[in-house]
């Protein structure tokens, strides 16, 4: 009873969440869906589909676990705006010391020359230079096994998927406030509760910008041909994309 009141809430908020955030603007690219299949790209701006292969509960439910961290997370760093940098000197409060750190939650950006839309988790301005010093920060959420490859100590595996979703944001982000000092990605380990900080090199700001001006040209010429690497990017993904069966990819 309690899982199937849950699953049924779980679809609700996503479906809460589409029509906030995408309802109206199918026509853009996700930035979230950087480095992803291009077919799956395809499908989802340019020929504007519906899925057709939902989440099943389980994912729902592992991506609702991934939400709710997120936005404890984001919530804290309300928390923190609120008590050290948005209260006035003026105020009594003994333990207070204003703080020069101002966090930006959840903002949406637009990169209108690649057709590029999406929101960002995280941004720290620090304006205790001159010109503010300008971080982005993307929350990740992530399993044991996922964060034992990602993190190994003998060949640790980087996430080219997680660096142009980011670079994607900083794109636009860079042309708002004319500068961006630097991107990490913030990895919570799920089975243990671990948080570790991962930089990513601003060198993907243009890896972002060369990729989604590829996307462009190529979607241009019309839907793309099955090819490893690209469309699919692996090929255990088609297992789980929610265009599956209008895509009807070959056997995996």
């Amino acid at each position: 009873m309690f899982e199937e009141i849950y699953n049924e809430y779980l679809l609700h908020k996503n479906e809460e969440n589409r029509e906030a955030r995408y309802e109206g603007n199918e026509g853009w690219y996700h930035a979230s869906g950087a480095g992803l299949c291009s077919r799956k790209l395809y499908y989802e701006s340019v020929e504007k589909i519906e899925p057709t292969n939902p989440p099943n509960k389980k994912s729902m439910r592992i991506m609702g676990l991934g939400t709710l961290v997120h936005e404890d997370i984001q919530n804290a760093l309300i928390y923190y705006n609120n008590i050290y940098y948005n209260k006035k000197e003026k105020e009594e409060i003994s333990s207070y010391k204003k703080k020069n750190l101002e966090f930006k939650i959840e903002g949406e950006i637009t990169v209108p020359s690649l057709n590029v839309r999406g929101f960002y988790d995280v941004v720290a301005l620090d304006h205790t230079y001159d010109e503010p010093m300008i971080r982005l920060y993307d929350i990740k959420t992530i399993g044991g096994f996922a964060w034992s490859v990602r993190f190994s100590k003998t060949k640790p595996v980087e996430s080219g998927h997680h660096y142009l979703q980011l670079g994607t944001y900083g794109l636009a982000l860079k042309e708002k406030y004319g500068n961006l000092n630097s991107m990490s990605l913030i990895y919570y380990n799920k089975d243990t509760s671990v948080m570790r900080e991962s930089v990513v090199p601003l060198m993907y700001l243009d890896e972002a910008r060369r990729y989604w001006h590829s996307i462009n040209q190529e979607h241009a010429k019309g839907l793309p041909m099955f090819k490893h690497g690209t469309s699919p990017v692996h090929k255990w993904v088609c297992n789980y994309c929610q265009f599956k069966k209008h895509c009807n990819p070959p056997s995996i």
